[in-house]
């Protein structure tokens, strides 16, 4: 009978270890504060938008005799420009160029940075949602030209809760001639940056 009656107790202890070996514990997540800017767009190679007007010498010319505006005849890999914002503070957008490199039978006269300019959403469509749509205080510009000097281009304060378009691609530079410009080729690198101070 001693023996029938220690059974069911270490039955019962066993089962009562069981249960209390069940125990509650806390996760705990922690997302860092983040700001990052992309280019986005599909294909292999670098991104480009290219100008080429070298065989179509009536489009120049039309250009030349109206508004002066070239716009791009092929873009690569450049389908918009999104940021992406956890941080509660102030960010910005700013954008700087290098000087245009002149490869050609002239001096390179004619063509200058600051005739390289960017209309946002002008022939892309996009549409801006990473300040206006979000509701907090920030302002972005319309248009921009090139610079060799470093100008912001859109500030927001506050996340942007996920990736958000800056409203512009490649299809939105434009080039203003005059028939002045050495012909040959002309070249810069263009640099987007995301900062917070």
């Amino acid at each position: 009978m001693h023996r029938s009656l220690r059974s069911p107790l270490i039955a019962c202890l066993l089962l009562a270890g069981w249960a209390s070996g069940q125990g509650v514990h806390d996760v705990t997540v922690r997302i860092p504060d983040m700001i990052a800017i992309r280019i986005v767009g599909s294909g292999d190679g670098p991104r480009a938008v290219v100008f080429d007007y070298e065989d179509d010498v009536t489009a120049y010319v039309a250009a030349v005799l109206g508004d002066g505006r070239l716009f791009p005849t092929d873009v690569r890999r450049f389908s918009d420009v999104e940021v992406n914002s956890t941080r509660r503070g102030r960010w910005s957008v700013q954008v700087v160029a290098t000087p245009l490199a002149y490869a050609g039978p002239g001096s390179g006269d004619g063509l200058a940075l600051g005739d390289v300019r960017v209309v946002r959403g002008s022939r892309s469509g996009l549409a801006q949602d990473a300040i206006a749509s979000q509701g907090n205080a920030g302002w972005y510009w319309a248009d921009w030209q090139l610079s060799t000097t470093t100008q912001a281009i859109a500030s927001r304060t506050g996340a942007t809760r996920g990736w958000r378009s800056l409203g512009f691609n490649g299809l939105d530079y434009e080039v203003a001639v005059r028939g002045d410009e050495d012909p040959g080729s002309y070249t810069t690198t263009v640099t987007y940056l995301l900062t917070s101070p």
